[in-house]
């Protein structure tokens, strides 16, 4: 079994690429046999940036840790070890952090806070505050894939008041008594999961690839805040927020996916809703049926077209999906109440 002593991240920058550095090196040295640097470590204007990637016969894959200029900390994992490993950690302080576990499992101990728990996928964790000691065990083989994201002390000190309930007790628990806490916060969603895969996929190789990875991160954090909501609610308010998270999750694979729409029973199983309760619930939530949405995402698609982009009427019927431009011309003046061919003059 490998045993790893890893001293406290005291983070931000240099911290950022120092603490994935060290890893990578205590890992190297805990081999019997000699293998070539397993971590390289670079830095950009835009952030802090580490990369470790894993290779024989320690296991295989890559963990990366990155901070953007706002002080977010974004990390992402996916490898697994050809051994046990153990890792212990010490003096760790982190302001509030979230841990998405999308495959995989381990166990974590923190004695000082009498807390042992097996961490199993498709859940979400928070810790935060001071963790004098933290014990990590992997089993052999199993595929570690997961985002965390540690947020700096200002942000958190900006949002505490506006922070769902859960994440305000613990705060307040943490800034009055200065002490660490570590929990299961929320399950993992379709949604969360979906999010949750892109950052996994998402480059950081250039600026606009980053900038694309932030975005995806601050989705990420807007998601688990609001999932963070359902506490202190009644059974009856969870399952209301929890439907209109569902129906905007339907909203937002229609406005992606408007050019060949799934069915209604498609989308009710990829949200995981019932038919009847999503058909009538988007009405009352976006205002229209799921077929008149589609129809206006259609309709200020094609205008886009027409007023921007200079296409004529008969190919921006063609373009979303008309292949008669009467019929196109009829539904587009239904939508504006003007005629396409009037779009010109009015943008």
């Amino acid at each position: 079994m490998l045993e790893v002593e890893t001293p406290a991240s005291t983070g931000r920058s240099r911290g950022v690429a120092r603490g994935i550095q060290q890893f990578g090196d205590q890992l190297a040295k805990s081999l019997s046999e000699p293998v070539r640097p397993l971590a390289s470590v670079s830095r950009s204007p835009y952030a802090s940036h580490a990369h470790l990637s894993l290779t024989p016969p320690l296991g295989e894959g890559y963990l990366e840790s990155i901070e953007l200029p706002s002080g977010l900390v974004i990390s992402r994992k996916d490898c697994a070890f050809s051994r046990p490993l153990t890792s212990h950690y010490s003096q760790v302080c982190r302001t509030l952090g979230f841990s998405v576990v999308l495959a995989g499992r381990y166990e974590v101990e923190l004695p000082h806070l009498k807390l042992s728990n097996r961490i199993r996928a498709g859940s979400v964790w928070v810790s935060g505050g001071h963790l004098a000691s933290v014990t990590t065990r992997h089993c052999q083989g199993e595929k570690m894939t997961g985002i965390g994201l540690d947020l700096p002390e200002h942000m958190v000190e900006a949002w505490k008041d506006e922070a769902p309930e859960s994440i305000r007790q613990a705060l307040r628990h943490r800034f009055a008594e200065g002490e660490g806490m570590c929990a299961r916060y929320a399950p993992i969603t379709p949604a969360l999961h979906r999010l949750a895969q892109q950052m996994l996929r998402c480059s950081t190789s250039s600026l606009c690839a980053r900038l694309e990875y932030e975005s995806l991160a601050l989705g990420l954090l807007a998601f688990l805040l609001r999932a963070g909501d359902d506490h202190g609610m009644t059974a009856a308010e969870r399952r209301h927020a929890r439907q209109k998270r569902q129906i905007r999750e339907a909203q937002d694979i229609l406005h992606a996916e408007w050019r060949c729409p799934p069915t209604i029973t498609q989308l009710a199983s990829r949200v995981g809703m019932n038919e009847c309760y999503l058909k009538s619930g988007f009405k009352d939530v976006v205002g229209m049926t799921i077929g008149q949405y589609v129809r206006s995402l259609r309709m200020e698609h094609a205008r886009h077209l027409l007023a921007r982009q200079g296409y004529t009427v008969q190919q921006a019927a063609l373009e979303v999906g008309f292949s008669n431009p009467s019929h196109f011309a009829a539904a587009f003046r239904t939508h504006f109440g003007y005629r396409p061919s009037e779009t010109g003059r009015r943008h």
